[in-house]
């Protein structure tokens, strides 16, 4: 798949202004309306053929999904198409004002990531994957990159992107648009390429997440306190995980009780008072 570079313009209207943060080079870009307007978020996934309209009207209705469970973690989908010369899908969403998960997470202190962001992030992902799946929609391949966040009213603020994608991959598009490559260790064992996507994907998914926020406490303090949750969620035997995202947040709240959660550490040019 070619890059697009600034200045050039995709499905007649959105103009590229500069590559975003995604999974593969060339794959998430910063674009603006042709005509003048406000940032967007446009993404692309690479296709082995084009997709006759009605698998662009089923990837559309797919991918749409998010958006009519209401739930604000899930971004409009403003426009999709197919690009010819790229031989790629793309949909364009609203531009998001934060940062990856990852990128949250990799520029903490060892002090970890503060309890009440850790809970709210676990709460805000769990309410709205068990929204998409009131739906009748599993994600299905969630990883950490496909997850924004941004300062909010509760401290921080969660976007999920691409929900629908791998139920249309699935359902409408195996043989000719491949799964992703980056994330694969976030994806269920039970996810064999001929079944439809069980619930208990995303309950999988969604402990190897927590656990990425609860390890991000690397002084030990926390050990033991939250190693048995993380296994009963991402347990290979799907039947011997939590029942739902429900389930698994109603006993991930005790457990982040139970953390300590000390003051942040001082700064670096901090100096003790020596008044008596």
């Amino acid at each position: 798949m070619s890059a697009l570079t600034a200045g050039d313009t995709l499905g007649g209207e959105w103009r590229i202004v500069r590559p975003a943060f995604g999974d593969d080079p060339g794959s998430e870009y910063r674009v603006e309306p042709a005509g003048g307007g406000s940032a967007r978020r446009l993404t692309l996934w690479r296709t082995l053929r084009p997709p006759t309209s009605a698998e662009l009207e089923h990837f559309e209705e797919l991918v749409r999904a998010g958006e009519r469970t209401k739930h604000p973690a899930f971004l409009p989908v403003e426009a999709v198409g197919y690009d010819g010369a790229r031989e790629a899908l793309w949909l364009v969403r609203p531009w998001w004002n934060g940062e990856s998960l990852p990128s949250m997470l990799g520029g903490l202190h060892p002090i970890g990531l503060d309890l009440p962001y850790l809970h709210s992030l676990a709460e805000q992902l769990a309410q709205a994957l068990t929204a998409a799946q009131a739906a009748g929609i599993t994600h299905g391949r969630l990883r950490p990159t496909r997850l924004l966040v941004a300062p909010g009213a509760k401290g921080v603020r969660l976007c999920i992107l691409d929900l629908g994608l791998e139920v249309f991959r699935r359902s409408h598009a195996h043989a000719w648009l491949k799964p992703p490559q980056a994330g694969a260790a976030y994806v269920a064992p039970e996810l064999e390429e001929t079944v439809p996507l069980p619930p208990s994907a995303d309950v999988f998914s969604f402990g190897l997440i927590v656990r990425d926020m609860l390890a991000t406490r690397r002084d030990g303090a926390w050990k033991g306190r939250w190693e048995h949750w993380v296994e009963r969620a991402t347990a290979a035997d799907a039947g011997r995980r939590f029942g739902s995202l429900t389930e698994a947040m109603r006993a991930l709240l005790p457990v982040l009780k139970a953390l300590p959660n000390p003051p942040p550490p001082p700064p670096p040019n901090y100096e003790p008072s020596t008044a008596g």
